[in-house]
């Protein structure tokens, strides 16, 4: 139990300030973090990283709920491309969690490790920031979303490692492309917590306070403290230069490309 009450204030205080400061959902924290805690209670990978991906897909909604208010007050959210994005966004993590077993996870990790680090390299040259908000076209977003929302649920990220630099490299501006990424999140949480639960109803020896693959105990504890630095990391976003910014962007998804290149 000691080290349950030691990891929830890390998990939560530095997933809820990446989420808020940078637009992703926090998963690559807590993913990991609570893969570590469940393993070390002695579950099998069999529940512990289903049972992760769940908990972190409602950490997720947690931590979108919470700084989506600041963002939205500073203008930093792109809601038409928010609703281009949203229909491939609520289809996919259906999907990702239906064909889980099935899909060939290896494969992706290794293109989006790819696609990560070829983004991070391109957010550390300047480049001209758009003042308007930059449409993007049906055509181009909602495949796109719907791709996002499969690998968001089937890796329990928000997404928001995905869309943010999918839009920045659309053109969109570094903030409201972070905003409108962290807006992303919330549907991707959502349905996709509720599959997992829906998935793992019926699952054997899952750990207390579980309802299918989510564990209310860990969400609970985590939430306490990601819901705060949440909307710290979005406050502070407000404040930042947009060239500094941009710089802090590039280097946090370095060790994002990491852990999808070894993981």
């Amino acid at each position: 139990m000691t080290i349950e009450f030691f990891l929830y204030p890390l998990i939560g205080i530095l997933s809820g300030f990446l989420s808020g400061f940078f637009g992703v959902g926090g998963g690559i924290i807590i993913v990991p973090s609570l893969h570590f805690l469940y393993k070390s209670l002695g579950y099998s990978d069999e529940i512990a990283i289903p049972i992760s991906l769940g908990t972190a897909l409602a950490c997720i909604i947690v931590n979108a709920l919470s700084a989506i208010p600041i963002h939205h007050k500073s203008g930093t959210i792109s809601w038409s491309n928010f609703r281009k994005l949203l229909l491939g966004i609520v289809v996919g993590p259906v999907m990702g969690a239906l064909i889980s077993v099935e899909l060939d996870k290896e494969l992706f990790k290794k293109i989006f490790a790819l696609f990560i680090f070829l983004i991070s390299l391109r957010l550390f040259f300047k480049s001209s920031e758009s003042k308007t908000e930059k449409n993007i076209s049906y055509t181009v977003a909602l495949p796109f979303g719907g791709v996002v929302g499969a690998l968001s649920s089937l890796f329990g990220v928000g997404g928001g490692i995905f869309i943010g630099p999918f839009l920045r490299f659309m053109g969109e501006n570094i903030k409201r492309a972070a905003g409108t990424s962290l807006v992303c999140t919330l549907p991707v949480g959502i349905i996709g917590a509720l599959s997992y639960m829906y998935l793992g109803i019926n699952t054997q020896d899952l750990p207390d306070y579980s309802v299918g693959y989510v564990n209310y105990l860990s969400l609970f504890f985590i939430a306490i403290f990601s819901s705060i630095f949440s909307r710290i990391g979005a406050q502070l976003t407000q404040k930042v230069n947009d060239n500094v910014y941009q710089t802090l962007y590039a280097i946090q998804l370095l060790p994002v490309f990491i852990y999808w290149l070894l993981a």
